[in-house]
């Protein structure tokens, strides 16, 4: 019987080390705080310099905008997610990063076809609603590697990008600052409220 009792404990052990090895926990609440906070920034400067997704002659400044902060996001994210690998002695681009890699990606084509085609028609409109869409795909795809909150937080970017799309979409930089500001900064409280490795 206590051998029994010592099998059963011992494949639960296997069973908890396969299920941390196939999640993805490198994700950083800091990382997240940084995107909300640079989404704020480009609503801010866009208000600031007057420009607007309703008007098609405003799409070089705020390609620029909006470019800086894709691209400031995304070096900071990646910043943070190889310093996090490197404090755990990890390998940062090793076959799971691959399988979420892969996996966000048609998100990511999506939103950089959608962004060619509202630049190149003049829909302007179209860009946050899409791009929250496309965002919230994305994440939806990670919360499979790397659990049910981060799910969670791709399912309001979605619900966000449709309500803005039929509902609001003449309101394309409050979208900006609530979906991308408030979200990212939901979506850190959310990794940080519990170790990351469990993040769930």
């Amino acid at each position: 019987m206590e051998e029994r009792l010592d099998a059963v404990r011992n494949l639960e052990r296997i069973r908890t080390l396969m299920e941390r090895a196939g999640r993805f926990s490198h994700l950083s609440a800091a990382a997240a705080f940084v995107a909300g906070g640079l989404a704020a920034g480009g609503a801010a400067l866009s208000w600031a310099l007057g420009v607007d997704f309703n008007r098609p002659s405003d799409a070089p400044r705020l390609a620029f905008v909006w470019g800086a902060v894709l691209i400031l996001a995304i070096v900071e994210g990646l910043g943070f997610t190889i310093a996090d690998a490197r404090r755990r002695g990890d390998i940062f681009w090793g076959p799971l990063t691959r399988q979420v890699a892969v996996a966000m990606l048609p998100a990511f084509f999506i939103g950089a076809t959608v962004t060619l085609y509202g630049l190149r028609m003049g829909r302007l409109d179209l860009l946050p609603p899409f791009w929250t869409l496309a965002h919230g795909a994305s994440l939806m795809a990670l919360g499979l590697f790397a659990g049910r909150r981060i799910q969670a937080i791709g399912l309001l970017f979605l619900l966000a990008g449709a309500a803005s799309l039929f509902a609001w979409n003449d309101q394309g930089l409050r979208t900006m600052l609530v979906a991308f500001g408030g979200g990212h900064v939901l979506l850190g409280v959310l990794i940080a409220w519990k170790p990351r490795a469990s993040v769930d």
